[in-house]
């Protein structure tokens, strides 16, 4: 399937604790025509949608890619499928060892605040030319309830599968 979809395959993460248990899983069912954004706000059925459960078998939350001409845009869901926040990604990404900057996910409350960000940082020219590895991070307020942070921990997961993931790797 990696071969075949690239970054537009399916996917099942499993989060494990200090003692190797598993304490959430991050999955995504496999659409094919979920390639492009312009194409999420047509229909349902062709929007990227990551379910987070903490623990397995109790969904937390939900990420769901949204139509946009531009911009990345995703919804935060929690379990009633209700919107609790939104993420809004730069109108470029650019990524690689010639392109020293940080690629920017702005998370907003529902009025458009921004409250966080999600980002990838550049890690240098060596790093990364040579290496597959990338360094993420996720800043958000500290009262933010613990199922939509591990759910803002899939939608890192999803937006590395969707502009940071190439067929080559």
């Amino acid at each position: 399937m990696r071969i075949c979809c690239g970054p537009q395959r399916g996917f099942q993460i499993f989060i494990l604790d200090n003692t190797n248990q598993q304490v959430a899983k991050i999955s995504r069912e496999f659409k094919y025509c979920a390639q492009s954004s312009l194409f999420a706000g047509c229909c349902d059925c062709c929007a990227h949608e990551v379910t987070v459960e903490a623990p397995i078998g109790t969904v937390v939350g939900y990420v769901k890619q949204k139509g946009s001409f531009c911009k990345a845009h995703y919804d935060i869901l929690d379990e009633n499928h209700e919107t609790v926040l939104k993420v809004r990604g730069p109108c470029c990404i650019f990524d690689g060892p010639l392109m020293p900057c940080d690629n920017e996910f702005q998370l907003l409350s529902l009025d458009d605040n921004q409250i966080g960000k999600l980002s990838k940082e550049y890690a240098g020219f060596v790093k990364e030319m040579f290496t597959m590895a990338d360094i993420f991070s996720i800043k958000f307020p500290i009262d933010l309830s613990v199922k939509i942070k591990t759910t803002l921990i899939g939608c890192l997961f999803l937006i590395d599968f969707m502009y940071f993931e190439t067929k080559t790797n």
